[in-house]
């Protein structure tokens, strides 16, 4: 401790008429102490040795004549700075491995994408030398993959705004086939990939918001494309949360692998206000637009107040199947401890190896992503791809229209006889 006292009032003394005494008090204070304290591990032996250094400095802040406020600041400000300054330096590293992380998150999902695109593409072309009616069913297959991969291929809201249209163009059922579409896209979006409140209210996002910009432009049927999507999105989500309760109930414990990417008793939490963040979320899309469409959204607001019935259900079931989920892995927990950290731990290092491999795809392929994102050629092949996919989406739904209307006008020929 002598020597850093020496050098200490050495340095101050030397810079005593120095303009920038008080940042190099701060400054020395913060490069002495941290090396007094690099070596020590317990946390209660670092802050007495802080405590003593503070002294110290003090010490020979008096000696100088500098024992004053701002000097014992600059004194303090250095202490508080050697004491976080490993935590820091951990903290800003963490940060920066977060980031190259979620740039190759990113940059994988793209690589994905292409590779969905690429392939569906391939497909595509085989299925064009096929005989006729193998012809009609393998594109009818086709377009249903790629509805179940909408999310991933990133052209839901393209998808939807070009099904609506049809369901426009069409001009029959309107409200009903939009149901139909907008809880189907919805749910198939939805159950893509985990379960959360995010990932619901995004996707519920991206397809109310295609029938906004629709509404706005067909006043005359503004509140049909409303009602029908946005009570459509709703059933989505209800289906989708109904959906993920079976799985989580019923699948056996060695089979629900998925759930290691889920946090349970986060998404516990967010179900509970499923209901009220979907509210929101129309309110705040009313609340930034400037047609029609706002006062219809809150008008539709008004009557769901009575009506979420549905989606609080599924949301109630989903969350005591949670509960006794967790439960049952607690008292499993001896048995399974084992076998999903083994399952936890591959799955970290196989992600770690890919991420330098995905990294240098994404790189070599970063210009020709772009590309796909913005050039023209480029955007009329996904326009064509989602008018395609929005028509299957229609007669999909057109279909389970008519069925059910078959079905209500022959319960009521069996009633009148």
């Amino acid at each position: 401790m002598e020597s850093t006292y020496t050098i200490f009032l050495a340095t101050v003394k030397e810079n005593k008429d120095s303009p920038k005494l008080y940042p190099l008090i701060s400054e020395l204070c913060f490069e002495l102490s941290r090396k007094k304290i690099q070596r020590l591990k317990d946390e209660h032996n670092i802050y007495n040795r802080l405590g003593e250094l503070f002294e110290l400095y003090a010490k020979a802040l008096q000696e100088e004549g500098l024992k004053n406020t701002r000097a014992l600041n600059s004194v303090i400000d250095g202490l508080l700075k050697a004491s976080s300054h490993e935590q820091e330096a951990f903290l800003y590293k963490t940060i920066y491995e977060k980031e190259q992380l979620e740039k190759s998150i990113f940059h994988q999902k793209q690589h994905i994408r292409s590779t969905l695109t690429q392939m569906f593409d391939t497909l595509e072309h085989h299925i064009e030398s096929m005989q006729d009616e193998t012809k009609v069913y393998a594109l009818s297959a086709l377009s249903d993959a790629k509805l179940k991969g909408i999310e991933m291929l990133g052209i839901l809201h393209e998808t939807t705004s070009e099904a609506l249209l049809t369901t426009l163009e069409k001009g029959s059922d309107i409200v009903d086939t939009i149901y139909e579409i907008t809880k189907n896209l919805s749910f198939q979006a939805i159950s893509e990939r985990e379960l959360s409140k995010k990932r619901m209210m995004d996707i519920s996002h991206t397809v109310i918001s295609a029938a906004i910009e629709i509404a706005d432009e067909d006043l005359g049927h503004a509140k049909d494309i409303l009602e029908g999507t946005i009570n459509g999105v709703r059933e989505g989500i209800a289906k989708a949360i109904d959906k993920f309760k079976n799985d989580l109930k019923f699948a056996p414990t060695e089979e629900i692998e998925g759930l290691l990417e889920t946090d349970l008793t986060q998404l516990r939490k967010e179900l509970l206000k499923v209901d009220e963040q979907f509210m929101k979320l129309l309110e705040a899309l009313a609340a930034q637009n400037e047609g029609i469409s706002s006062s219809l959204i809150h008008e539709i607001l008004k009557e769901m107040n009575s009506s979420t019935a549905k989606m609080m259900r599924a949301a109630n079931e989903a969350k005591e199947a949670i509960s006794e989920r967790i439960e049952q892995l607690k008292a499993e927990a001896f048995v399974l401890e084992k076998t999903f950290k083994e399952k936890a731990e591959k799955r970290l290092e196989s992600f770690k190896k890919d991420v330098n491999e995905f990294e240098k795809i994404a790189t070599s392929k970063v210009e020709s992503l772009k590309q796909f994102e913005f050039e023209n050629e480029k955007a009329k092949q996904v326009a064509q791809e989602a008018k395609k996919l929005g028509f299957h989406a229609w007669k999909a739904a057109k279909n389970m229209v008519d069925g059910a209307v078959k079905s209500a006008k022959e319960a009521m020929k069996k009633e009148e006889k």
